[in-house]
C-alpha cells in the first residue's frame, strides 16, 4: 500500500508538471481578469478544458488498451499515426519551443530587463536534454524533485493572494465567462499534451510492477486523480487572483504584465523573484515531458532511424532556434494551428468514452470525419481570410460561440452509425444468400 501510495503521488505529480506550463500560468489570470464578477463560472468552463479533458484522456488511453492506436483504430489503422505526427510536429515547432521563450521573456527579462535572450534558452533546453536523456528515470526525476518546489511557491503566491486580495471582482463586459474561458482553455493544449505522453506515463506504470490491466488502470486513475485536484486548486487560485483585479487592469492588458503586476501587489518586488522560478520551473517540466513523449514517438515511428537520443537532440537545437523568435511570433502561429486540432482530440475522447459500446466502427468515423472538415476550415479563416468559407461556417449553430465543429460532430456520429447500420445489414444479406 507504501508503495502504491508513494508511486502514484510520483507519478501524479509529474503529471500535473508536464500539464502545467508557462501557458497554464498566464491563462488563468488573463480569464479570470475577463470574467470579473462571473469568476466562477469561467473557472467551470476553463477547469473543463484544461483539467476534465486533459486528465480524462489519459484515463480513457489507458482504458482502451494504453495506446492511443488502440483507442483509435475503429476510426482507421493509421488515425492514430497521422494526429499523433501532427502533434508531435506541432509540439516540436511551436509548444516545446515556447517553454524556453516564456521561461526568458517571464523568468529571467521581468526582473533582469538587460539579460540577453541566447544564454537563458541555450541553458534551458540543455537542462532540458539533461532530464531527458535519462529515459528509464525521467518521471520520476520531475515527480521527486522538480515538481515539489513548483507546487509549494505556487501555493504560496496564491494564499497570500487570496487572504490579502488586491482588488474586489467587478462586471465586465464578457457576455459568456463560461464559454470565454471554456474556449480560452485550448490555448493550454493540454489535451494535445495527453496524446503525447499518455503511453509515455503508461508505460512507465507498467515498468514500476502494475502489469495487469486492473492494476494498470487503477494506478493510472490514482495518479491523474492527484494531478486533477492540484491543476483544480491551482488553476481555480490564479483565475480568482485575475478576477480580482478585474477593476484595476484594461481588459486588453498583455497577459505577462497582468501576472507580474498580480505578483508584485501581493508579494512586493521580491515575489517577482519567486515567480521567476516558477515559470522557469513550470517551463522545464513541460519541456521535459513533450520532449521525452517526441523522441520517444519517433524513435518508433522510424523504426529506430531517429533513435530516442538522437530526436531528443534535434527538439533542443530547434527549440533553442525557435524559442529566439520570441513567444508573440510564437503564439501567433500556434492560434489557427489549436483550432484545428483541438476540436478533434475532444471528439476523440467524448466517443472514445463509449468506444467499447459504439453502434459500429462508422458511428467513430462520422463524428471524427465532420470535425475535421469543420476545424481545419476554421483554421484555415483563423490563419488566412476567407470570406466563402468563414460565411459557411457562421451558418452552423453555435459558430458564434466557438463550437462550430458540435453539430457537425454530432450529425456525423447519427449519420455514421445508420450508415454502418445499413453496410452491415447488406453485408449478413450476401453472407446469407452465398452460404
Amino acid at each position: 500500500m507504501k508503495k502504491t501510495l508513494k508511486d502514484s503521488s510520483i507519478i501524479g505529480l509529474a503529471l500535473f508538471a508536464t500539464f502545467f506550463g508557462a501557458g497554464n500560468l498566464i491563462f488563468p489570470p488573463f480569464l479570470g481578469l475577463q470574467s470579473g464578477t462571473g469568476w466562477l463560472s469561467g473557472n467551470i468552463g476553463f477547469i473543463i478544458t484544461g483539467v476534465f479533458f486533459p486528465i480524462m484522456a489519459i484515463y480513457i488511453i489507458a482504458y482502451a488498451g494504453g495506446t492511443v492506436d488502440q483507442l483509435t483504430k475503429k476510426v482507421h489503422p493509421k488515425f492514430s499515426q497521422w494526429i499523433l505526427l501532427g502533434i508531435m510536429l506541432f509540439s516540436s515547432f511551436i509548444a516545446i519551443p515556447r517553454t524556453g521563450a516564456v521561461t526568458h521573456e517571464l523568468g529571467f527579462q521581468a526582473v533582469f530587463p538587460s539579460i540577453p535572450a541566447a544564454p537563458i534558452v541555450i541553458i534551458f533546453f540543455a537542462l532540458t536534454y539533461y532530464f531527458v536523456n535519462d529515459r528509464n528515470n525521467v518521471i520520476d526525476k520531475v515527480g521527486t524533485f522538480l515538481t515539489p518546489a513548483l507546487v509549494v511557491i505556487l501555493i504560496a503566491i496564491i494564499i497570500s493572494g487570496v487572504i490579502n486580495p488586491v482588488g474586489q471582482p467587478v462586471d465586465t463586459e464578457i457576455s459568456s465567462s463560461f464559454v470565454n474561458a471554456f474556449l480560452g482553455g485550448y490555448q493550454t493544449g493540454d489535451l494535445l499534451v495527453s496524446f503525447m505522453v499518455a503511453s509515455v506515463f503508461i508505460s512507465h506504470i507498467v515498468g514500476k510492477g502494475y502489469r495487469s490491466v486492473k492494476e494498470r488502470n487503477k494506478m493510472t486513475a490514482f495518479a491523474g486523480l492527484i494531478a486533477f485536484i492540484f491543476l483544480v486548486i491551482i488553476y481555480s487560485g490564479l483565475l480568482y487572483l485575475g478576477a480580482s483585479v478585474s477593476g484595476m487592469y484594461p481588459q486588453n492588458v498583455d497577459r505577462a504584465e497582468l501576472l507580474l503586476g498580480i505578483v508584485e501587489s501581493i508579494l512586493g518586488t521580491g515575489g517577482l523573484y519567486g515567480l521567476g522560478i516558477v515559470v522557469a520551473l513550470a517551463c522545464l517540466t513541460t519541456a521535459i515531458g513533450l520532449t521525452t513523449a517526441v523522441a520517444q514517438f519517433f524513435d518508433g515511428f522510424t523504426n529506430g532511424k531517429l533513435s530516442y537520443k538522437t530526436t531528443a537532440a534535434i527538439v533542443c537545437v530547434l527549440g533553442i532556434a525557435i524559442a529566439l523568435l520570441g513567444v508573440d511570433r510564437i503564439v501567433f502561429l500556434a492560434t489557427p494551428l489549436y483550432e484545428a486540432i483541438y476540436p478533434i482530440c475532444i471528439v476523440v475522447i467524448l466517443v472514445g468514452i463509449f468506444h467499447k459500446h459504439l453502434p459500429n466502427a462508422a458511428s467513430f468515423q462520422g463524428a471524427v470525419l465532420l470535425t475535421v472538415i469543420i476545424s481545419v476550415a476554421q483554421a484555415l479563416t483563423a490563419a488566412i481570410n476567407i470570406p466563402f468559407i468563414s460565411r459557411l461556417i457562421g451558418m452552423i449553430p453555435l459558430s458564434s460561440n466557438g463550437f462550430a465543429w458540435l453539430i457537425p460532430a454530432i450529425i456525423g456520429f447519427i449519420g455514421g452509425a445508420i450508415i454502418g447500420r445499413f453496410i452491415e445489414k447488406e453485408k449478413s444479406t450476401k453472407q446469407s444468400i452465398a452460404s
